[in-house]
């Protein structure tokens, strides 16, 4: 069997880590948790799963990931945030496709798991990503932009079949705080790219994006929380445009 390397980023993730990790060893066999400065157990859990745990000054998602699939001593690795799970059918359709890859990348499906769910709720929102790649082939990148592996030339990807769980809410507090900060770093790219907003857009964003989030992705199939997901991440849409148009203000005469 090919062996596998994975890497996770962390900032205090005591409370989803040691499930990740659980499920995540049983087809790697060499984990590393990049780590941003967490205060709380993180750090503990990991050591406790095995994985080597490493300090790496913040700088943005993707210079974090880049950092970690450096660190690999194998060619194929598994990026994983630290919210994410491979299911029970994933973990046996990986030890089975790596007795002979067919691929050089794979795509896996990522499916959002509510609070309180045992189980994906019917519709629930799914991600396709590639999280399964031979790093001689395929790479994360570092920049600002893109903390999704950019595949090679001629690089040949297939579809596993079975799922990632994708256990993305804790609280609120911890959604906002996340979020708050991609945010600075989404207008530090707009700025960079030389991107432009229209006060239309800053004025409708809010409202237009909670009718994307609650009735196109179906948020409003989740009852309660689906309406409150809906508006935090609406508001997360608005307040990338408000702090750009802040930035402007603050750098108008330069």
């Amino acid at each position: 069997m090919v062996k596998i390397s994975a890497y996770i980023v962390t900032l205090n993730e005591e409370k989803r880590l040691g499930k990740t990790l659980a499920a995540l060893k049983q087809v790697a066999d060499e984990i590393f948790v990049i780590d941003s400065g967490s205060t709380d157990k993180t750090k503990e859990i990991a050591e406790a799963h095995g994985a080597t745990f490493l300090f790496h000054k913040w700088k943005n998602i993707s210079s974090q990931k880049h950092f970690g699939q450096e660190l690999c001593h194998n060619d194929w690795v598994i990026s994983l945030d630290s919210d994410e799970v491979l299911s029970p059918e994933l973990i046996a359709e990986i030890k089975k496709e790596m007795e002979n890859p067919q691929a050089d990348a794979y795509y896996i499906k990522i499916r959002d798991m509510l609070p309180g769910d045992k189980k994906p709720r019917f519709l629930a929102k799914t991600y396709n990503n590639i999280k399964l790649y031979n790093r001689r082939k395929s790479n994360m990148p570092d920049d600002l932009t893109n903390d999704r592996v950019v595949i090679g030339d001629g690089v040949k990807v297939h579809q596993l079949q079975n799922i990632i769980l994708h256990y993305s809410y804790i609280s609120l507090t911890q959604t906002w705080f996340k979020l708050n900060m991609y945010t600075d770093e989404l207008v530090r790219t707009a700025v960079e790219q030389g991107r432009h907003y229209t006060k239309l857009r800053l004025y409708t964003e809010f409202v237009r994006q909670f009718f994307v989030y609650y009735f196109w992705k179906r948020y409003f199939l989740y009852g309660t929380c689906g309406f409150w997901m809906a508006t935090t991440h609406a508001y997360f849409r608005f307040l990338k445009i408000a702090k750009w148009f802040e930035w402007k203000a603050f750098n108008s005469d330069k």
